[in-house]
């Protein structure tokens, strides 16, 4: 799917992360905007993808290596008959696999214990998410005036985590979220024909690298199931936080 849709959909499910985990009304907004970024992580594989140019050099040397590190993962643990006929083993293979969901949220839980290290994320995966959401408002207003809205909504809930501290959503919380947010990618990128691999590291019809598609696959962007999946999963988001959170008690 298209970074706009991932980003959609992300929100959708940082907003359930933080329901089911019984948390605040602020903490629930924090993880839908956490969530937004986080869904776009398994595309670091990608430097051309919205995250690979996120942070511009810096995001493109990580790009670079996690796709390099997911083609010799490709070749070392691609079985007889993919070595047969090897495909390139980058994009849309390590990073798109639920063994690196899990990783990515370790990673951020343990940023978050860091000083500073959760506001930091917490800004980082905001910015990145809501400024891809809101592409899908390009209609209604200019470039510019997206990209400074999400990032002072960004910087809002960055520095509310400092002021927040122990009120603020806590580390595995935050690795959850990430983790619920990469994997739900990777389930949006099933939903196309190009699939995704999974079943890694475990073997499917002799392969490891099996490429699994949803039977009722579509083309990247070029489908009105996609334009409906974006535009349900940003109607329910306020939907789920506003019938999930529970309200303060009236004094």
């Amino acid at each position: 799917m298209m970074g706009t849709s991932h980003a959609a959909t992300g929100v959708l499910a940082g907003s359930a992360v933080g329901v089911l985990c019984d948390a605040g009304p602020l903490v629930t907004l924090m993880c839908a905007a956490i969530g937004a970024g986080a869904a776009l992580l398994p595309d670091l594989d990608e430097p051309g993808s919205t995250v690979g140019r996120s942070l511009g050099r810096v995001t493109e040397l990580v790009s670079t290596g996690l796709r390099d590190l997911s083609r010799r993962v490709y070749l070392r643990t691609a079985t007889e008959w993919e070595a047969a006929d090897p495909k390139d083993g980058g994009h849309r293979h390590l990073t798109h696999t639920v063994p690196a969901c899990l990783v990515f949220g370790l990673v951020a839980a343990a940023l978050a214990f860091v000083p500073l290290g959760a506001a930091l994320l917490v800004f980082a995966m905001s910015a990145l998410g809501l400024g891809t959401v809101a592409r899908s408002l390009r209609r209604w207003s200019t470039r510019r005036k997206r990209k400074r809205v999400a990032l002072l909504i960004a910087a809002a809930f960055g520095a509310g985590m400092l002021l927040a501290g122990d009120s603020g959503p806590a580390p595995w919380l935050v690795g959850l979220t990430v983790s619920t947010g990469a994997l739900t990618h990777v389930l949006g990128d099933w939903l196309t024909r190009s699939g995704v691999p999974l079943a890694w590291p475990f073997r499917v019809r002799g392969k490891r690298w099996w490429m699994f598609s949803s039977p009722l696959a579509f083309h990247t962007g070029k489908s009105p199931v996609e334009t409906g999946i974006r535009v349900g999963a940003l109607l329910c988001s306020p939907v789920v936080m506003v019938l999930g959170v529970p309200l303060p008690p009236v004094a």
